[in-house]
């Protein structure tokens, strides 16, 4: 078979994802969130990073059901202003802030945390920063399970909030382990799998391709990838240098 579900990871600004749409035709479009906050060294600027975020939200108007804009820590601090007391805000914009909270709330329900899918007979959880053994201990009785629809549920309570804003010792915070949105690659790779789920996470920026295990993936590589239906993940758009990003 030829299908294909087109990934796309951390944008920052970035317009990587324009060509990638226009790659092929495939069944899905995930968004792996942090659309805005863009690097300073790339050259990228607030407002530019925030008319780019729009252009996004046009194309999930456009295809609802095809497109899935998942949210990311740099998005959460934006979306909700209790989250943003809890857990503050990296290359937070002041000035960008009150339209992306306006967007935010217009098109509240175009954004969710989590996506998964049955895909060439493997289970499939995409999220921003994927789920750790020790984060979903430390949060099971308000979590319950790992699935998308418990996940996404955390978005409509204090305390789902209070868990989204842990933030791991590996990324200078308080916990062991961060929160779906928060945990660092290395998190994830000393993390023992959660049964029957494959993750697809964006969030820790890597220089030299995509980290790709048994038990998860990390495509945070200013690069678009597709996911096939024999499992394989390839590169759909060349992945921006070392050197050009800084």
């Amino acid at each position: 078979m030829n299908k294909k579900i087109l990934i796309i990871p951390d944008v920052h600004g970035r317009t990587f994802w324009e060509s990638a749409l226009k790659s092929g035709d495939y069944e899905k479009i995930v968004f792996l969130g942090d659309y805005t906050d863009p690097y300073e060294m790339e050259g990228i600027t607030n407002r530019e990073a925030l008319m780019n975020f729009k252009s996004i939200i046009a194309i999930k108007q456009q295809d609802p059901e095809k497109v899935v804009l998942l949210l990311g820590n740099h998005d959460l601090h934006y979306y909700s202003g209790y989250y943003y007391e809890l857990a503050g805000g990296v290359r937070y914009d002041p000035i960008s802030a009150v339209p992306l909270q306006r967007l935010f709330t217009k098109y509240h329900s175009f954004f969710q945390l989590a996506w998964e899918t049955d895909w060439g007979g493997k289970h499939y959880l995409f999220s921003h920063a994927g789920i750790t053994q020790s984060w979903l201990k430390r949060n099971m009785e308000l979590i319950r399970k790992p699935d998308a629809r418990h996940l996404n549920r955390l978005l409509r309570s204090n305390e789902g909030l209070e868990s989204l804003a842990q933030v791991g010792e590996m990324r200078w915070g308080d916990y062991p382990s961060g929160s779906m949105v928060w945990a660092d690659v290395e998190e994830m790779l000393v993390s023992n799998p959660i049964p029957d789920i494959y993750q697809i996470v964006g969030h820790s920026m890597q220089f030299d391709g995509p980290i790709i295990t048994d038990k998860f993936a990390c495509l945070d590589c200013r690069a678009a990838f597709s996911l096939d239906y024999k499992g394989t993940i390839s590169p759909v758009t060349e992945p921006t240098s070392y050197e050009d990003c800084f």
